[in-house]
């Protein structure tokens, strides 16, 4: 017989798992609002162009309504698009986030006491509450802005190889250039953010501490040592 397989624990699983788990469907129909986004966002310029190039350079009034009106019409649309875009993202990233909040929470009341004697209630506190609301974000994210991103750029650089192949290929010369920029940039981000992340555990750590012993530091007028420890 085969052993089943037993799920990863909550502290093993990626970020791309919560942006998923449950929200599929919803990152399906995000998916479609971005596609719908980008083609939007392409229209307007192509209007820019034939107004000034063709209904005001040769005068046709008849013209410059349509495309005038094709162009309020398609930055309407993206407008609303990414309005719901930004709506599904929000709700992606709350759901992901309770249920991250709730399997965490399991995850820590079932750990060992001698966990909870060596660690400070503010440093669960915080990786419960305020640490986890930066990686809901990102599970709201995880779909929607790479694939944005990508999207609109190779859209745009269509577009523009369709107009001008040579300035287009001058304009996205610099892209190389950020793509090796941005993962170097990315890991000196991650690297100051876990700092960030451990010093404010420390914080939260000593503010709970100082909470719980209030009694202690009234009755010795401890005030001043407890500011300099923060």
């Amino acid at each position: 017989m085969s052993k089943l397989s037993t799920p990863k624990p909550v502290t093993r699983r990626k970020l791309f798992f919560w942006a998923f788990q449950g929200n599929v469907k919803m990152q399906l129909l995000l998916l479609l609002l971005i596609v719908g986004m980008v083609f939007f966002r392409v229209v307007p310029l192509e209007m820019q162009k034939r107004i000034v190039n063709d209904a005001i350079s040769l005068g046709k009034f008849d013209s410059l309504l349509l495309y005038c009106g094709i162009y309020i019409l398609a930055v309407t649309t993206t407008a609303g698009l990414k309005l719901g875009a930004n709506y599904l993202q929000a709700v992606i990233g709350e759901r992901a986030m309770l249920a991250m909040r709730k399997e965490l929470y399991g995850h820590i009341i079932q750990l060992p006491l001698h966990f909870f004697r060596k660690t400070q209630p503010g440093m669960v506190v915080a990786a419960l509450m305020t640490e986890l609301s930066t990686a809901g974000n990102f599970a709201g994210m995880a779909l929607a802005v790479p694939i944005s991103n990508i999207l609109t750029l190779l859209a745009f650089a269509g577009y523009l190889l369709w107009l001008n192949p040579q300035l287009a290929l001058a304009t996205l010369g610099i892209y190389p250039v950020v793509a090796f920029l941005i993962p170097y940039l990315q890991k000196k981000a991650n690297h100051l953010n876990k700092k960030r992340v451990d010093q404010s555990r420390l914080l939260s750590s000593q503010i709970a501490e100082s909470i719980t012993g209030i009694t202690e530091i009234n009755v010795h007028g401890a005030y001043e040592q407890e500011k300099k420890k923060i």
